[in-house]
């Protein structure tokens, strides 16, 4: 009969299960079994400790049971670089810590697709899938859902992910983070909210010092670039390596010096300066800075991850503001961002930046490697 098996389903999962332990135990604490117990023994401490226990699964049947939110598992990589394994990898994760999983896959969703990255129209829809899961969990339990988002993505993506969530902000939402050093495991990367924000303290400075190659009390000066023809004065180059990658730094340097994405012939720096209107090519920055950690990863630790986040914001405000006072004050500043990093930093700093002249500078591995070709850059990016 399908009613018994919908019945057995529901008995034996985490909610119903739940229910049922708070109905049963919640009848022992409130007298039901210990007037069964009065035939069978008068000793007081035992009635205490039935009681104690039926109110202590009372409480364990209710964390059974409560909402554990929304996991949201998306893949931004298209269908000719799909990881079919770490998304099932995601996908487990989710569904064993949350209520509801919603899974966007970018290559099950367009499968004739191939890699482009930066395309704002694949962002905006999958961001308005995951409004449209969580209005519909407000609306049926009347509260603000739990939100935790598994990414794969390129870090270019990852940004303007972070950059549409912004959109929204009444939502809090946590980014989770397949571990580097723990094989396979999931661990809490960054959480989106006003937090972010706030001045570092002592401690938070301290942790961020210990991990940076040139550890210093406040943010690293600005170099600023000789005047060149076509030089982009009213850019900076924000350059932030985050993890293990030997010339990351030198290439974006060179990047934002001379304004060429390689040294030469057959030597690709890997980097995709965003496009220009045809009267501005680009050209030199006006200046840059450099937060580096050294040729080394981030240890797995969501205090560590938020608190270098909000440095580089900071960082990259105070660099903003300054450089803005050099060229006048009544300049807009805009600013390109060469990163190696976590990917959960990366869609925090989306987030954080959402609203200013900030983008991230795409880098292609296979055409620094020499096995790929250049590619313009996707419409709209």
């Amino acid at each position: 009969m399908r009613w018994l098996g919908q019945l057995r389903r529901l008995v034996f999962s985490r909610e119903g299960g739940g229910t049922v332990l708070m109905a049963a135990c919640t009848a022992v604490a409130l007298g039901v079994v210990p007037n069964i117990l009065e035939q069978w023994t008068s000793r007081p401490w035992v009635f205490g400790v039935v009681f104690a226990g039926a109110l202590v699964l009372v409480l364990v049947g209710w964390v059974l049971q409560r909402p554990r939110g929304l996991g949201v598992v998306v893949s931004l990589y298209p269908a000719d670089r799909a990881q079919a394994s770490r998304v099932i990898a995601l996908k487990n994760a989710s569904r064993s810590a949350h209520s509801a999983t919603l899974v966007v896959d970018r290559a099950v969703l367009w499968p004739g697709e191939r890699s482009v990255q930066g395309r704002p129209d694949v962002v905006e829809f999958v961001a308005r899938l995951i409004d449209a899961q969580v209005e519909e969990l407000r609306t049926g339990t009347g509260a603000e859902p739990e939100v935790a988002m598994y990414v794969l993505a390129h870090l270019q993506d990852g940004f303007l992910l972070g950059r549409r969530l912004a959109d929204d902000a009444q939502l809090s939402m946590a980014v989770m983070h397949m571990s580097q050093q723990a094989g396979r495991s999931v661990v809490p990367g960054v959480g989106l909210g006003s937090s972010l924000r706030a001045p570092l303290g002592a401690h938070q400075r301290g942790q961020v010092s210990r991990h940076l190659s040139a550890p210093a009390p406040s943010c690293p000066s600005l170099v600023e670039i000789p005047d060149v023809a076509g030089q982009q004065r009213h850019r900076i180059a924000l350059i932030v390596r985050l993890a293990s990658a030997g010339s990351m730094v030198d290439d974006a340097r060179q990047v934002a010096v001379t304004g060429q994405v390689s040294y030469g012939p057959g030597h690709h720096t890997g980097y995709h300066l965003p496009p220009e209107a045809p009267a501005h090519a680009n050209g030199p920055c006006g200046a840059y800075l450099v937060i580096d950690t050294g040729n080394a990863y981030l240890p797995d630790d969501s205090a560590v991850y938020a608190a270098v986040t909000t440095y580089v914001w900071e960082c990259w405000q105070a660099a903003r503001w300054e450089w803005a006072q050099r060229l006048g004050g009544t300049t807009a500043v805009e600013g390109l961002l060469f990163f190696h990093g976590p990917l959960p930093i990366a869609v925090a700093l989306g987030w954080l930046t959402a609203r200013d002249r900030l983008t991230l500078v795409h880098h292609d591995l296979r055409l620094a490697h020499g096995t790929a070709t250049a590619l313009p850059p996707a419409a709209g990016s």
